[in-house]
Parts: structure tokens; sequence; C-alpha cells
């Protein structure tokens, strides 16, 4: 699969820093008038990246599908993850599945993305001997690429997982699997991001099963726009789970602390560690159900906008401050000559008393 000419990065010669950035950020608005003007695409493969980034499908039942759903599978956790490989064999039976996700564990890296310098795409091959491709970024990096056109098709659902370790209440905010699952919404893919509690030799199976039902869910009912599920599962055998309960986001209590070690040189350096967070497992909360050996459905959403605080807002008093006066010219060259005549006063009675001493 031919890939984007790089010929234009290496004839980059400005340096580093402020200067440079602007440097280079100039040329490239030149070039892009430049193709205009020859009446080229202003990005190399723009007709077909455009065309990538086609609306999905309408959800409807799959049966009444004409072909198969396409499904993109990525993580935080990388490429080499077995939580990744469980969620790609537990979508297959459903549709086309391509996996694109990061090369390394990128956990806690939020919804960071990269714009300061290229992205890295390789083809690997799962533990399963089955075809992928991992990317030097983040995982929305991932999610970014295959939806701006890497592998020049649309797609109908992104699913984020098997995370190693829950995502539960405020860990939302952190988490490199859930802002994968949003970056998709961002781009109108409906999506989905699934973790399990962590422990030291997991196993997927339950995970799976409730990855392949979210997946009929959404294909068949469809999402609202900047709306997702963000699914935890207990760490527990298929036969114990006490069911699949719908929940809102609980509350995480974390313990972190700083922690400061001395290197060989002298020079200190921190961890941010701690024990694992706990949570507060109040009735109808993801944290609750998982720890009672239920599945946790939570839908979220992208608006993050605080409906009570916004009421609030309203009666507060929002007047701006008066602007300073801003002295009139003729005002202003006085107190300037009256400051001079000052500073000479000053320093005629300054320098006797020096001379004196």
């Amino acid at each position: 699969m031919s890939r984007p000419d790089p010929a234009a990065d290496a004839g980059n010669t400005h340096g580093g820093g402020a200067q440079g950035d602007i440097a280079r950020e100039a040329d490239r608005l030149e070039r892009r008038d430049v193709d205009r003007e020859r009446g080229e695409p202003v990005a190399a493969r723009q007709s077909r990246m455009n065309s990538a980034r086609a609306r999905p499908r309408k959800a409807r039942p799959l049966a009444e599908w004409d072909s198969r759903p396409r499904i993109l599978v990525t993580n935080d956790d990388g490429i080499d993850s077995l939580g990744l490989l469980a969620l790609k064999t537990a979508l297959e039976p459903l549709g086309d599945v391509y996996v694109l996700a990061p090369d390394t564990n990128q956990s806690a890296v939020g919804h960071t993305k990269t714009f300061m310098r290229p992205l890295r795409v390789r083809e690997r091959m799962l533990a399963d001997g089955s075809r992928a491709w991992s990317a030097d970024g983040s995982p929305t990096d991932a999610v970014s690429l295959a939806l701006l056109g890497y592998f020049d098709m649309g797609f109908d659902l992104v699913a984020a997982g098997i995370n190693y370790g829950a995502n539960l209440g405020d860990d939302i905010t952190y988490s490199g699997t859930v802002s994968a699952a949003m970056e998709a919404v961002l781009s109108f893919v409906p999506a989905f991001a699934i973790s399990q509690e962590y422990y030291e030799h997991p196993d997927f199976s339950l995970a799976g099963l409730i990855a392949y039902r979210a997946a009929v869910n959404i294909l068949e009912n469809g999402l609202a726009p900047g709306e997702l599920i963000n699914i935890n599962v207990p760490a527990i055998p298929i036969a114990e789970c006490q069911g699949v309960e719908v929940t809102r986001l609980g509350k995480r209590i974390y313990q972190d602390e700083l922690v400061e070690r001395i290197d060989p040189r002298g020079t200190p350096y921190y961890w941010i560690g701690g024990p694992p967070p706990t949570g507060l497992a109040e009735p109808g909360t993801d944290f609750d159900a998982v720890v009672n050996k239920r599945i946790a459905i939570t839908p979220i959403q992208l608006d993050l906008t605080a409906r009570r605080l916004l009421k609030r807002l309203h009666s507060w008093s929002w007047t701006l401050p008066a602007a300073p006066a801003v002295a009139e010219p003729a005002v202003a060259e006085a107190q300037s000559a009256e400051a001079e005549r000052l500073d000479e006063i000053v320093t005629a009675q300054v320098e006797p008393e020096q001379e004196r001493r």
C-alpha cells in the first residue's frame, strides 16, 4: 500500500525554535499557494483522504446491511497487548476488522494529539498471525490516521481496548483508551471503549462477550452525535458474572504520591506513584457495579458543559471594570517634564552630600 512521499520533509533546512517554526510555516503556506495556482491538490492524495472520511452507514439490523461493517480496533496499551488481540478476535464475526494501535504503551496519555512531528506507521503481525499496523504516536493519533484516510476507506465503528485496568469515574479524563473512542466520535464515527480490572494473568473471555454485544447494539441502534459508551468489566470468570448494569460515572479516589530519587550524578528525579486508586461504591455507579461483579455500561458525552453552574453564572455580574483613563498628550508631556525637574533637584542635593563624605 503506497503512502505519501516524505521528500518535502527531507528538504527542510530551517533551524529549531520559534523562528524555525515560523519559517517552516511560511514555506508551507507558500507551497500551498503555488499548488493552488497550478490547479494541484493542496496535499498529496487529498481527494482520496476526503472520500475516506465518508460518514459511517446508518444503523440498522445487521441482516439488512449490504456488506460487512468495517471496524477499527485500537487501544492505549500498545500493539502487542493481549487485550487488543482479544478485542479483534471478538469482533471479527461481525465485520472486517482493521487494527491500528500505538507502538508502545500509552496509558494515561489522555487525548494527546501529535502536531509537531511526523507520524510513522509500520505493518505488524499479531500473536495469532494476523496483519495489523502500529503508529509511533498516541491512541488519538492512531484513530486520526485511520479515519483521515490511511486505509483509504471509511469505518462504521471504532472499538478501543481491551484495556489492562478499569477506567472508572474520573479515570476517563486520563484514559488513552477512552480518548481514542472520543476521537472517533469527533469524526462522527460511533465508538465504545472497553476496559477490564487489572490482574496478573488476565482472561478476556467475559470482556470479549460484552464487546461483541456492544458492537451489535451500536451498529443496529446507533448513537447520537457526541455520545459514546464506556464499558468496564470485572476480572472474574464468565460463570461468576452477576449481570450487566447501565450506570452513571462514579467517583474515583486517587492516592498519588511524589517519589523523589537521586540519579548517579546526584541530580534528583521524580516518579508520580502511590497505591492504586479506590472509589466510592455508590449504587448506580460504574465503580459499584464492577465491585459487585457486574459489567458496567456507562454512556458518556463530549459536551462537558456544567448545566447547574451555567444557570448560576447567568446571575453573576460580568460587567468589565472601567478602563484606566488615558492622559491627553499635553498633560502627559507636562507630567514628564515635572518628573525630570524633580530628578534634577534630588541629584543636586545628593551629589554635595557624597562629596562631603
